[in-house]
């Protein structure tokens, strides 16, 4: 069957279409709702790019072209701010990824400064992860875009100066690197995310090849997949049986299943509902996708359903 026919056009509250793949079992996608609805803090965002959900359902951006942190609850009511441009704490240059996976703490790649800034929930300043040259090259990182820690405390950092990921133990030591240039299958040509599982395997999305790269906690190669289907992939996170990708270059949102299956897609390029202008970075929680809709300055929130029960 040729692509175009495995996909049907429904309508979302009348607005934008929502494509949903025809696989089995057949789901929808409904739109839940869009934040913010003006300026933040006096600021409109200005192309923001990472987004991450904590346990409870507070939602953190990193409204990047601002360099500071927002702070929302789950139904998209701010609640803080930090930021502006420098070096010092709480400040940022470019901050580009987060990961807020438990209630304890957020972890901020703050690119041009070359560090992970590590806040508390109330996004208060703990501490900031920087290379050192005393370490050897296998173990330094610089410009970081991607960042994400483990059910063990260990942080996994998309290293883009070397296009690699680099792993830290529980105390912000740095103990290996792997998908560099050496790597064979698993070499990555331009890691952007990364999201390591409750079951400890790591996915990086590669700008270079458009495919998602999956490793085992220890850093060998897996598999990769995705690459027909993505065009410029950004963030992705792991929710129930389906990965989900922000699929930029397409202006759309794809699901893969557990045996890595284009599953679901939705979205076009527009501003209305449902519709997307380079979404950047993914977050899930419970069973609602928050899209970081980069270009239209704003969270789309939607909830994916068995059709059955639409």
């Amino acid at each position: 069957m040729h692509l175009k026919e495995r996909y049907l056009a429904f309508l979302l509250c009348g607005c934008a279409p929502v494509v949903v793949a025809q696989e089995s079992p057949a789901r929808t996608v409904k739109f839940v709702l869009a934040f913010p609805d003006g300026p933040v803090a006096e600021l409109p965002l200005s192309h923001p790019q990472g987004i991450s959900v904590d346990s409870r359902g507070d939602v953190f951006v990193a409204d990047t072209g601002n360099n500071r942190l927002l702070k929302f609850d789950a139904r998209g009511k701010f609640i803080n701010a930090i930021g502006g441009f420098g070096w010092n704490r709480e400040e940022f240059d470019q901050p580009l990824a987060l990961s807020v996976k438990s209630l304890l703490d957020v972890f901020v790649a703050d690119y041009n400064n070359e560090r992970i800034e590590r806040y508390d929930k109330d996004l208060n300043f703990i501490s900031s992860f920087q290379s050192s040259e005393d370490l050897e090259p296998t173990l330094q990182f610089a410009f970081p875009v991607g960042v994400d820690i483990s059910k063990h405390g260990e942080l996994f950092i998309c290293d883009s100066e070397n296009d690699r990921v680099l792993k830290l133990n529980s105390f912000g030591e740095p103990i290996l690197s792997f998908g560099g240039f050496n790597w064979g299958d698993g070499r990555l040509e331009s890691p952007v995310r990364i999201d390591v599982t409750d079951s400890d395997v790591v996915y990086v999305t590669d700008g270079g090849s458009n495919d998602i790269v999956a490793f085992d906690y220890y850093g060998t190669f897996v598999t990769r997949f995705g690459g027909r289907n993505l065009n410029h992939p950004g963030g992705l996170a792991w929710a129930g049986d389906f990965l989900f990708v922000a699929d930029s270059g397409n202006n759309r949102v794809v699901a893969f299943d557990r045996d890595y299956r284009l599953a679901v897609t939705w979205g076009s390029k527009g501003s209305m509902q449902g519709a997307f202008d380079n979404p950047v970075d993914v977050a899930t929680y419970k069973d609602q996708t928050y899209v970081l809709d980069s270009d239209n300055s704003r969270i789309q929130v939607f909830q994916l359903m068995d059709r059955s029960t639409h």
